[in-house]
């Protein structure tokens, strides 16, 4: 097993979050960091003392310890790194989404495929352990005919409060919670079900021509399951997502909670024993990482992967 010596690209809160996580882990280490954003650095140099902060994105790629670049910037620049960081020879852990210009998107999964480089792509649903738990009844036989799948998003303002420093965010040319949110939801379709279509949408959005969009509602169709989305912005009550699969057999819930599973007329929580899940997610989706760097053959999301689920998340977009 090789050491891995991680360059951090982006120091957001999510970039910050996973570089924190990576520090906790016993088979990463953070060679070096850069965001161009002075008070960034400054806020992951006083988290983390002793951090070193590198000059430029440049000085990572050409760092020659660094074999691990983590792309945690706005969706625009993910491609450029990526292509950056396969001319340095380095494998790439990098965000979702992909991108949001198709054909750059499309050049970067060729030229990854090229390379022979690991490349992964930070989906929640990767390694999450509900997700795996729902693929393996899946392929046990254990859920019977899947009869559709929902999936609804509810947001009181966007962005989160979490996210109010990336302003990128609230806007439509890059941002937008069916990029940001919604993007794993179809990965962990996809993976299930395999490919989909689009066929139906409708998505509302603000009159000044800029700001992302407010309201959604489409369907989706994996292989004759359809998949039914509805997400919206705006109103008092509970935030997040909740995705339903009903099965012939068994169906989930999958819930900021964790998961639940029904086999009759009443949802039974899973793994209720695991005091932070999403903290475990994070652990398991970081294990993922480091066996595909050891060579081992472990599915992880790729940059193909998140091709195939930017061309539907833009289609529904466009």
């Amino acid at each position: 097993m090789q050491d891995i010596h991680v360059g951090v690209i982006g120091l957001g809160t999510i970039g910050r979050q996973f570089m924190a996580e990576m520090l906790a882990h016993d088979r990463f280490q953070v060679a070096a960091v850069w965001d161009p954003s002075e008070a960034a650095c400054a806020t992951a140099a006083a988290e983390h003392p002793g951090l070193t902060i590198a000059e430029s994105a440049a000085r990572i790629f050409a760092d020659p310890v660094v074999n691990l670049v983590y792309i945690a910037s706005p969706p625009q620049s993910h491609c450029d790194y990526i292509l950056a960081g396969l001319e340095a020879g380095k494998a790439i852990y990098c965000e979702k989404p992909l991108g949001v210009d198709l054909a750059k998107s499309r050049e970067v999964a060729k030229r990854c495929a090229e390379s022979g480089l690991p490349n992964i792509v930070n989906f929640n649903h990767g390694r999450a352990r509900s997700s795996c738990f729902v693929e393996d009844q899946i392929k046990a036989g254990k859920v019977g005919k899947i009869s559709g799948i929902d999936t609804l998003i509810h947001l009181s303002r966007w962005p989160r409060e979490f996210q109010k420093g990336a302003a990128w965010l609230a806007g439509r040319e890059q941002g937008g919670f069916t990029r940001e949110m919604l993007s794993h939801w179809i990965y962990l379709t996809r993976r299930l079900l395999g490919p989909g279509k689009l066929t139906y949408k409708n998505v509302q959005y603000p009159a000044d021509a800029v700001s992302a969009e407010t309201r959604l509602i489409a369907e989706l169709d994996f292989g004759g399951v359809p998949l039914f989305i509805k997400a919206a912005c705006g109103g008092a009550g509970p935030v997040g997502t909740e995705c339903r699969i009903w099965g012939e057999k068994q169906s989930f819930r999958l819930h900021p909670g964790g998961l639940s599973t029904a086999i009759d007329g009443s949802w039974r929580e899973e793994f209720s024993e695991i005091a932070n899940l999403g903290q475990e997610d994070r652990r398991r989706s970081l294990d993922g990482v480091a066996a595909k760097l050891d060579g081992e053959l472990i599915e992880m999301p790729s940059v193909a992967d998140a091709l195939a689920v930017q061309e539907l998340i833009e289609e529904i977009l466009r």
